[in-house]
Order: C-alpha cells, then sequence, then structure tokens
C-alpha cells in the first residue's frame, strides 16, 4: 500500500513539474526568436529604448507560436526559451502578446500591455501562460 501511495506522489509531481512555467535562468544562454518578421523593429538606433521580451519554457504549451506585436505591427514569433529585442522610438507603446494555436492543445490567448519606452532604458518583459490559458506578462524597466 506504502509503494502505491509513493509511486502515486511520484507521478503526480511530475505532472504537475511538466506543466509549471520555468523562468529562463538569469545568466544562461537564452535562444534569439527563430522568425523574425519584422527586421528593422529588431536594429539597434540611437535614441530608440530596447524591450526584450523572453518567453518562458512549458511543457505544455510547446507546441504554440507566441506572436509579440509593438503597436500592430507584428515583430516576431517565439517559440519555448526564446526572446527577442525591440528598439521602439520614445514614448507610449502597446506590447501585444498572442498564442497562436499550431495544434489543438493551444488555445488562443491575447494580452496587450501599455509599456512606457524610454531613451537608452531597457525594459525587460517575461511572457508565459498559465494554467488557465492566460496569458501571464511581467514587465521590468531598468
Amino acid at each position: 500500500m506504502k509503494v502505491k501511495v509513493v509511486v502515486g506522489l511520484l507521478v503526480g509531481s511530475s505532472l504537475l513539474a511538466a506543466c509549471a512555467a520555468l523562468p529562463v535562468p538569469y545568466g544562461s544562454e537564452v535562444k534569439a526568436a527563430s522568425n523574425v518578421v519584422n527586421e528593422d523593429a529588431v536594429k539597434p538606433r540611437d535614441g530608440a529604448g530596447a524591450i526584450i521580451v523572453t518567453r518562458d519554457w512549458q511543457f505544455r504549451d510547446m507546441n504554440c507560436i507566441y506572436d509579440i506585436v509593438i503597436d500592430d505591427s507584428r515583430v516576431a514569433e517565439l517559440r519555448p526559451g526564446e526572446q527577442v529585442t525591440v528598439y521602439p522610438d520614445p514614448g507610449e507603446r502597446m506590447l501585444g502578446i498572442s498564442i497562436r494555436p499550431t495544434q489543438k492543445s493551444c488555445e488562443a490567448v491575447v494580452a496587450q500591455v501599455p509599456l512606457n519606452v524610454v531613451a537608452s532604458a531597457t525594459t525587460k518583459v517575461r511572457v508565459r501562460a498559465d494554467g488557465y490559458h492566460q496569458l501571464r506578462v511581467e514587465a521590468t524597466t531598468f
């Protein structure tokens, strides 16, 4: 009986861990976006701010594509563990992130986050989906 309980706990915790979001560890190598749609948006420019968008690695939505949009302009597609750096002009900008289903396991979800872009400042954005098929977006400017 005790063996069944222990095995059940191990299997249950393994399944739970597979669904959890794993942030890309600080200092580790992050993959660049595999598909950049707008090359001009990702080129550094004098006087521009920087927005670094990083997608967490999650087993649950591995086959989903996260579309990154700045001010209604699609910039890149992110897969698990990828990031893109966008260089917009200073001012109020709207960051849009949407999950585009490629298989039935993905739910279409959209999130929009207003950002105040400051020249020569960097905003880091971490994005992930939660267990309720909602996007979680955390932004930090420094």
